[in-house]
């Protein structure tokens, strides 16, 4: 039975599509979501796949499903991120081939107005902002680019490259964005990390995003 978007094509959906439908939806796109908002949403769409079992609590939603499939999304590098008991630790959020996925596949069922995924007009700025980097005008126009550097990327993104890990995790925040907004900066975004495959890869960024989860909690 789903519940809220009253289509009878959403009851078809897997629990990873939904899954995957609700992190992009309360903004997993963009950023880490908590595990209980994902899950909320999912339940919304879809309360007996998400329900607790007895009758009598069917109306609360379930973490169980939604963090066992996560993990399963995880293994499949559809989305990074994880459960835990400190707040400001749990989270998760999709990697590109995850977001491909849903706006590929899922299109018609990401595709919702006034959801969390949708981007502020700042995140649309900055992103085009690239544009007029030195580093995008070598690039599109072919020209001395053996000359541009990662501190070129650390200029764009406006990030110091002595942060190793937040310029890694700005650059595929960066990347993420531009997916979605601008396709030019996206195919320049790619460029960057086919040049610098010794900073910018899947490990990095998976490194960066535990870095990040330890200087947060410090800061609290």
């Amino acid at each position: 039975m789903v519940s809220n978007l009253k289509d009878k094509k959403y009851t078809k959906l897997t629990k990873k599509e939904i899954v995957l439908i609700s992190l992009f939806q309360r903004g997993g796109n963009k950023t880490k979501v908590h595990t209980e908002e994902i899950s909320y949403r999912a339940f919304q769409i879809n309360r007996d796949m998400f329900s607790w079992k007895l009758k009598k609590f069917k109306n609360f939603p379930n973490l169980e499903p939604v963090y066992k499939t996560l993990t399963h999304l995880a293994e499949e590098n559809k989305v990074y991120g994880g459960k835990h008991e400190d707040q400001n630790k749990d989270g998760w959020i999709l990697t590109e081939s995850g977001l491909k996925f849903c706006n590929q596949d899922l299109a018609e069922f990401v595709d919702i107005k006034k959801n969390k995924s949708n981007f502020q007009q700042h995140e649309k700025s900055f992103v085009i902002s690239i544009k007029r980097s030195a580093y995008f005008k070598a690039w599109k126009s072919n020209k001395n680019l053996q000359n541009r550097t990662i501190y070129d990327v650390a200029d764009f993104l406006k990030v110091l490259t002595s942060n190793t890990p937040r310029l890694v995790e700005k650059f595929y925040e960066t990347k993420n964005k531009a997916y979605e907004i601008d396709e030019k900066v996206y195919d320049f975004l790619n460029f960057i990390e086919n040049e610098h495959k010794d900073l910018l890869n899947e490990e990095k960024r998976k490194a960066a995003l535990d870095k990040s989860k330890k200087q947060l909690k410090k800061m609290l």
